[in-house]
């Protein structure tokens, strides 16, 4: 496993073990053996993410990255670990996208628009223990990446009582 982290940081080998990564984080069958690869896979997944190193080349292997991390979390057993993995990847992807700039919006906005989807509640749970500015980074974020507009959605979609959808709310406020 180690080796396999170790190969992200490569040029040469980085686009392979992103696909490997992959696979092995989103084995269909989440026993003890695939949690606990889950478990030692995702500190160096995130770290890959937030903390983008100086080597050319490898912004596919991030990309494949942030999608397996989204990925990720619909598919965990328990609400318990759906709600953590949320509280990690959320600003793992916001890190991500202060750091490597708008090149990078459009694609982080996917990502977290596929985690509101994926559990509404806890995306809201983790997006209310924000701070202001990492609430209006967010929305900013999802504005810039154009996701909602691109896809023919209407950003405010009213539900029965004319409130804001949480999914395609863009005020994040608490």
């Amino acid at each position: 496993m180690d080796e396999l982290c170790e190969c992200l940081e490569n040029r040469m080998t980085s686009k392979v073990a992103a696909s490997c990564c992959r696979t092995l984080i989103l084995l269909p069958n989440k026993g003890p053996a695939e949690l606990a690869l889950a478990v030692h896979l995702l500190p160096r997944l995130l770290s890959f993410l937030a903390n983008p190193s100086d080597v050319e080349g490898l912004d596919e292997s991030r990309t494949v990255i942030a999608h397996s991390l989204a990925s990720l979390v619909p598919t965990l057993p328990q609400l318990a670990q759906k709600l953590t993995a949320m509280e990690l990847v959320v600003p793992t992807l916001l890190a991500r996208a202060s750091k490597e700039g708008p090149e990078t919006y459009k694609e982080t906005a996917a990502r977290l628009l596929e985690l509101a989807s994926a559990d509404q509640s806890a995306f809201r749970g983790v997006v209310s223990g924000m701070t202001a500015a990492q609430r209006a980074f967010m929305e900013n974020i999802i504005k810039a990446g154009g996701v909602a507009q691109e896809r023919g959605q209407d950003v405010y979609r009213r539900d029965e009582g004319g409130e804001p959808s949480i999914a395609l709310k863009m005020n994040f406020g608490g």
